[in-house]
């Protein structure tokens, strides 16, 4: 089911061959030389190797995954720092690949409890509320059916009370951007589907996937020169030289200019780049000695947003007690946790708890054992959560996948035809990039 339809562990380092590292002209024998280890990464170069291409894969961090990663030492126990769900699972690898290799794989219950002031919601309340989200979804098919390369700020109706939290849950808490930040052109070509989980978490499983692929560890590159005999890329521990190239950095690095590229870009891949900016979904995890929210073991926890800062809506929505380890993810998105993340790391969570605090008492600040909060907004290696076309930007994906002079590829997510936002999406796109190549070269 898409929205067409819908109305209601890390593997070991290994060292790069002798003749990848190249100061001289005659070192130029390597195929396809990769930047990232993240999904789209470690899918190419498992890819390429099938079809018999020589390939490097070169990782600016420590580890595989890029924005899926699960820590264990934070809370002692699967605490996932970015990716958690594994979406759209009737066509998610990962889920098929985790239930072959002994993973506790199980689909989202998907229950819901939703609060007003300091109180459930009344059942008139909650008919409101999912009234008003249909509303909103309902003026965002018809606009993205329709080719309408506009925000969704630009076709939604009033909703009165509502709007901030239609605003809030369809819009920061699930596109990471509100609803004057999006296009509901790109919103539309995604697909929907039914999200799981991976009890052991979703980074622990995406390492272990990735355990057959070598990866060259804490090697950034700098800059990627190219021309119609190939392409050499200068690093913090030297220059490689390839035959092509497949970038799988996120868009926020690429607009940020961290990687530079001699000659530049050409003109509409990068204004592709930049019409498909990150936007910013962190996390405030909290482990809590008892419960307050009034529903069970991975259930949501929303509530009527009232306030806005700058226009943006204020506030967070809640998963709870995910996959049993008693931690709850409390995610703020949109451009008010851009705001939060510029006054630091403790503004953040300071704002969970006077939330909860209003909500619940201000019992639940006594309550908290321990907490912990990740900023992919200030994240060097990412510069943001994930990244969807801008209002009049919905062409940009289609750009993005295209070749430089048949010596550049581009594949994650944000290159994703259906599945972007996803480490799904991300996976498919290094395939896809992949045989662009191996066919190019040949």
């Amino acid at each position: 089911m898409n929205r067409r339809e819908f109305i209601t562990v890390i593997g070991a380092s290994a060292m790069l061959p002798s003749n990848a590292w190249g100061n001289n002209s005659n070192t130029n024998t390597m195929d396809v030389l990769i930047i990232g280890a993240g999904a789209a990464g470690i899918s190419a170069s498992r890819e390429l190797q099938k079809r018999g291409l020589s390939t490097v894969v070169i990782e600016a961090s420590d580890r595989v995954g890029g924005r899926v990663h699960t820590d264990y030492k934070i809370f002692g126990a699967p605490y996932d720092v970015g990716a958690h769900w594994l979406h759209i699972g009737e066509v998610n690898p990962f889920i098929k690949y985790g239930q072959q290799n002994g993973f506790d794989m199980y689909r989202s219950p998907d229950a819901e409890v939703f609060y007003v002031d300091n109180r459930q919601a009344s059942d008139a309340e909650y008919i409101a509320f999912e009234r008003a989200k249909q509303t909103a979804t309902k003026a965002m098919i018809r606009a993205g059916k329709r080719g309408m390369d506009v925000a969704p700020s630009d076709v939604v109706p009033d909703l009165g009370e509502w709007s901030n939290s239609a605003n809030l849950y369809l819009g920061a808490y699930e596109m990471a951007k509100d609803f004057n930040q999006f296009s509901c052109a790109d919103w539309y070509t995604s697909e929907d589907g039914t999200d799981w989980y991976c009890r052991e978490g979703f980074g622990t499983l995406f390492a272990h996937s990735a355990q057959d692929t070598s990866v060259e560890f804490n090697t950034a590159a700098r800059m990627i020169r190219w021309d119609e005999k190939g392409v050499s890329v200068e690093t913090n521990r030297g220059t490689i030289k390839a035959k092509a190239i497949i970038v799988t950095v996120s868009t926020g690095v690429l607009a940020s200019g961290d990687i530079k590229f001699d000659p530049p870009l050409p003109v509409k891949t990068q204004e592709a780049i930049n019409a498909l900016p990150m936007g910013h979904y962190n996390h405030v995890a909290l482990k809590l000695n008892r419960n307050f929210f009034g529903i069970g073991e991975d259930g949501y926890f929303a509530y009527q947003a009232t306030q806005t800062s700058n226009g943006a809506p204020k506030g967070f929505g809640a998963l709870v007690n995910a996959s049993g380890h008693g931690i709850t993810y409390c995610d703020i998105g949109g451009q008010f946790a851009k705001e939060l993340s510029d006054l630091g790391k403790s503004a953040t969570q300071d704002f969970v708890i006077s939330e909860l605090k209003q909500i619940f008492g201000s019992d639940i600040a006594d309550a908290v054992n321990h907490s912990h909060t990740f900023d992919w907004t200030k994240h060097a290696l990412t510069k943001g959560a994930y990244a969807s076309a801008s209002p009049g930007g919905a062409w940009a994906r289609k750009q993005i996948r295209r070749a430089v002079a048949d010596r550049i590829w581009f594949a994650g997510e944000a290159t994703s035809k259906d599945n972007w936002a996803t480490v799904a999406g991300a996976h498919k796109s290094g395939i896809r990039a992949a045989k662009k190549v191996a066919g190019a070269l040949k």
